[in-house]
């Protein structure tokens, strides 16, 4: 199909972000400070969930959970420190493991403030190889457009998504009092949906990022599989990076014997975006990797326009190559977009999101604008199926 190049959507800017901004923090302080409960892998999706939650430092805490509501089992969280200007945050990690695959699961969260969370449900996911059809999201760069994120983030969980993949530049400066707001957006939402990312350029103190979220193997790089799927984490955001993270990838991606594999970084390789445009560095250090060990799509943010490209082999286009996308902003910061010979589709000046539904030897995706408009839909046929 064809898309308006130039769809528009009108936002407010300046007085209006800074009352925004300020009403999200009131509310997290009316509360003392957002508990940010949400849901995260370290290990296979399909038998285990992490649980993360904030208290009063100092507080033990722990997670009630089963299949229903009377909360067979629990498990003691672990807990870490560290400080925030006066502030003294105290995070609680709890992983439950021997879960069984594709069910729902009740839990609730306790601390010894004393304090207890409303009940929620979180779903494992359908064991590796498994063809069973799933759904997923992709967000990124709120980046300060927190109040185009909480609708956004409320549009996501209307869709039924089994998990989120966010693609870095979560807030713009990357301190705790953004990461406050960042939670309280996404409430009612994250406690029942987990969400995975990539670090972005605009998280600034990277040692506060990785205290927000908890990811397997070292958390900067990583791989999950979901079903059918192989999903690959990167951190792309400069090319000394990059290059250290080759002979992981080349491993990683050697083992896979998954149907379908997406890699991601915040960084997109091809992109026609005219403020920052392609990755020379990522076209030389992985993408030799990716076509050789079949990356069937690779994702990508930070040009704040939506891309998609034709799927891409050997510098040209090919029905068995690499379907590129960079993602539209989950927040109110835009840029421009190009088109050059691998561009399909594109979008520029809307905030949006993107739902990813994987079908056996399909893939089939829409590209939403916040007002519900689909701007583009594809699919991907998986060519050895």
């Amino acid at each position: 199909m064809k898309i308006n190049r130039f769809y528009k959507k009108m936002i407010s800017i300046g007085g209006l972000v800074a009352l925004t901004l300020l009403l999200l923090f009131t509310f997290a302080a009316a509360q003392d400070f957002p508990r940010g409960i949400h849901l995260s892998w370290q290990n296979d999706p399909a038998t285990t969930m992490t649980v993360m939650w904030r208290s009063e430092p100092g507080s033990e805490g722990y997670v009630e959970y089963g299949k229903d509501s009377d909360f067979t089992f629990s498990i003691e969280g672990k807990t870490h420190n560290y400080r925030y200007g006066r502030t003294e945050v105290h995070w609680h990690t709890a992983e439950i493991t021997g879960l069984e695959p594709n069910t729902i699961y009740n839990y609730r969260v306790k601390t010894s403030e004393p304090w207890e969370s409303q009940e929620h449900t979180f779903k494992t996911a359908v064991s590796k190889w498994d063809n069973t059809p799933f759904k997923f999201a992709v967000m990124c760069d709120a980046q300060g457009g927190y109040d185009n994120q909480k609708e956004i983030f409320k549009l996501v969980k209307e869709e039924n998504v089994d998990f989120i993949l966010y693609l870095g530049d979560f807030t713009d400066t990357g301190n705790q009092q953004e990461w406050d707001i960042w939670f309280v957006t996404g409430e009612g939402v994250l406690e029942d949906v987990p969400l995975m990312g990539v670090h972005g350029n605009h998280e600034g103190d990277q040692k506060t990022y990785w205290e927000q979220f908890t990811f397997p193997n070292n958390e900067r790089w990583y791989s999950i599989d979901y079903g059918n799927t192989h999903f690959v984490f990167l951190l792309a955001a400069s090319e000394p990076l990059a290059a250290e993270q080759r002979p992981w990838i080349l491993k990683d991606l050697r083992e896979n014997n998954n149907t379908w594999t997406i890699a991601m970084g915040h960084i997109p390789i091809y992109s026609a975006g005219l403020n920052h445009g392609e990755s020379q560095y990522l076209m030389d250090h992985w993408l030799d990797i990716f076509e050789k060990y079949g990356v069937d799509m690779y994702f990508g943010a930070h040009n704040h326009v939506y891309e998609r490209t034709w799927p891409i082999k050997g510098g040209s286009i090919n029905r068995e190559g690499i379907t590129h996308i960079t993602h539209g902003p989950s927040g109110d910061k835009f840029y421009t977009v190009g088109e050059r010979w691998w561009t399909a589709e594109y979008l520029e000046n809307a905030p949006m999101y993107s739902i990813y539904s994987v079908e056996g030897s399909l893939i089939k995706a829409q590209a939403k604008t916040i007002d519900g408009t689909v701007v583009d839909t594809f699919e991907v046929e998986h060519p050895y199926f």
